[in-house]
């Protein structure tokens, strides 16, 4: 789906339209006179020179330009350019495949060595407990050194038995003895590491175990065994063992990422090598060239969606711009509702921006507030089109790309031309098709063309949903590398965000969390009572009107220029006018079409 950049105001047409922009919010009129099917052939190569030399001159003219969109589709027949571009992304994918799989037996290590890590790190709390209740009871605290002693004495006792004692043979291991102790095993359990002579065993634990001479034996023997095990045999391996385990998995850790960091140039590059035939825009355009036959002729065509813009100025009749450029403004006057500023003042782990927004401010733009409803409308549809969630962090995000842009051009030596501090400007939207034919005969043909190539007059507001258009691209390259490399799922949700969605939920949370999604739609509530006022004003604005009296301040619904018949129509199209026969006479002045010259 395509972006829904509402367009008007319509001078003549139905204000209450609500696909069109209402006088005050907002202006994006394209001038029906300057919109213009280009159609250039030349020789191999001139046509590419031209574009790019055009990419270069935009600057020139104070315009910032982008790519928004792009994709290929390279006949087979065409061998050379063939290879260079589609067998290209198809030797991508073999790298990728193979990458991936290196990154999944990367893991595989990793788990193996991750759980023999956990079993030597248990070993070792064990000895921890050992050695830290020998210091409480040292200190003094003896109730407590004892207590946590045991603990992890016990355990080992346990583990001797279990998987030492055990293999000594049939009639010597305690648990094949039991039948004649009973409670041999849990007197095991009472002995200290002092308890190694059968005698005082037998006159220590006799009147409150009851245990025999032949048993204190038997005791005495296992006791003796079990300290050598603990103190020379099992803890010097466990220490070894768990020193190795730890430069393994740190190894094994560095190499997983590794493997990720290197794939991920690759899979940038497949996925900005957009084949034309995967997508649905591209597939109908080419239906449209009676002559392209894939299978016999030896053709490429390639697409790139071009912007421009820059500021223009005018004084206005009704409401001046800011005079103070990157003054500062609160968070609420740029357009910000109370759950935006909320979620912007999450830690950035969450999403939100911490302690960079602790002072709830913004540096201001020509006109505020910024973020107003068309501005979020736009947002909707971004999030819609690239199916990432956009949140207040790339709404700022945006507005900061336009404030650095008017930086840049104010700073003294750049090589921007600078711009106007104005929140409206002038838009270029250049759809460009590259054709190459290579002819039987040997010979090639270059065509460039515009389908159609259009200005605009447009506001501050739909500039920055182009702008956030941008963030989203990106974001949405981001999302699809974390996707591919499993470190997130759909929208680009972080691994602890799925864990949460797949927890179970009480029908009391599933309906807490519906409440907070709620938070970023458009609040009903808000200037409400401005709402009301502004009702009152636009129904007088239009009774006055039906006697002949024009009064734009009336009829405006925001504070962008109103006055569209009086002011847009005859101040701001002549630059967008300007704007667009530049651009239209440097192509063809490039290609030498017959009366055409580049001033």
């Amino acid at each position: 789906m395509e972006v829904n950049y509402p367009e008007g105001p319509d001078p003549y047409g139905d204000v209450s339209d609500p696909k069109k922009l209402k006088p005050g919010e907002g202006i994006n009129t394209y001038p029906p006179e300057r919109e213009m099917y280009l159609d250039l052939n030349s020789p191999m190569g001139k046509g590419t020179e031209a574009l790019t030399g055009l990419m270069f001159q935009l600057p020139r003219w104070g315009f910032e330009r982008w790519k928004i969109e792009e994709w290929v589709d390279v006949t087979p027949v065409f061998q050379q350019y063939y290879q260079l571009t589609v067998q290209q992304k198809q030797q991508i994918e073999q790298q990728i495949k193979s990458g991936l799989a290196s990154v999944s037996q990367a893991i595989s290590d990793l788990d193996l060595v991750s759980h023999d890590f956990r079993k030597y790190r248990e070993f070792m709390d064990f000895f921890t407990m050992i050695d830290k209740g020998n210091e409480m009871i040292k200190k003094g605290k003896k109730e407590e050194g004892e207590k946590l002693r045991n603990r992890g004495e016990q355990t080992l006792k346990a583990i001797f038995i279990d998987q030492v004692d055990i293999h000594t043979g049939e009639g010597v291991a305690l648990r094949s003895i039991a039948s004649r102790w009973p409670t041999i095993i849990a007197d095991f359990m009472q002995m200290k590491d002092k308890d190694t002579d059968y005698k005082k065993i037998t006159q220590d634990y006799k009147k409150d175990l009851g245990i025999s001479e032949a048993e204190s034996v038997i005791l005495a023997t296992k006791n003796k065994l079990y300290i050598e095990w603990r103190d020379r045999l099992f803890r010097q391996t466990v220490d070894e063992r768990y020193r190795t385990m730890v430069r393994l998995m740190q190894a094994r850790k560095k190499s997983v990422e590794e493997y990720k960091v290197m794939l991920r140039p690759l899979m940038a590059r497949h996925k900005m090598i957009t084949d034309g035939l995967a997508e649905k825009g591209s597939r109908a355009a080419q239906h449209k060239l009676s002559f392209w036959r894939p299978d016999t002729q030896a053709m490429s065509m390639d697409f790139v969606r071009l912007w421009a813009w820059k500021p223009i100025t005018f004084a206005e009749k009704y409401k001046g711009t800011r005079q103070n450029p990157f003054d500062e403004v609160r968070a609420v006057d740029a357009g910000l509702l109370p759950e935006d500023i909320e979620f912007l003042k999450k830690p950035e782990e969450e999403g939100g921006m911490g302690d960079k927004f602790k002072k709830e401010t913004l540096k201001a733009l020509p006109l505020e507030p910024s973020i107003d409803s068309v501005f979020r409308k736009i947002a909707d549809d971004v999030e819609k089109k690239y199916d990432v969630k956009i949140t207040p962090k790339d709404w700022l995000a945006a507005r900061q790309m336009l404030l650095d842009r008017f930086a840049t051009s104010a700073r003294a030596g750049s090589s921007f031309e600078t711009w106007v501090w104005s929140p409206y400007f002038v838009f270029v939207d250049m759809p460009v098709y590259r054709s190459v034919i290579r002819y039987p005969s040997g010979s090639e043909l270059e065509n460039i063309f515009f389908e159609d190539i259009r200005a605009a007059a447009q506001t501050q507001n739909i500039i920055l949903g182009h702008y956030l258009e941008l963030v989203a691209r990106d974001k949405q390259m981001d999302v699809y590398l974390l996707q591919m490399l499993g470190d997130a799922g759909a929208k680009g949700a972080t691994i602890e965000q799925l864990l949460k969605e797949l927890e179970w939920k009480t029908e009391e949370e599933k309906k807490e969390e519906k409440e907070e999604k709620k938070g970023f739609e458009i609040s009903k509530t808000v200037g409400q009572a401005k709402g009301q006022i502004k009702t009152v004003r636009v129904g007088l604005g239009k009774t006055l009107e039906t006697f002949g009296f024009q009064s734009a301040f009336l009829r405006s619904e925001g504070k962008y220029q109103g006055a569209f018949r009086d002011r847009v129509t005859k101040y701001y199209m002549t630059e967008v006018a300007a704007a667009y026969d530049a651009v239209i006479n440097y192509m063809k002045a490039a290609f030498q079409v017959p009366g055409s010259r580049f001033v």
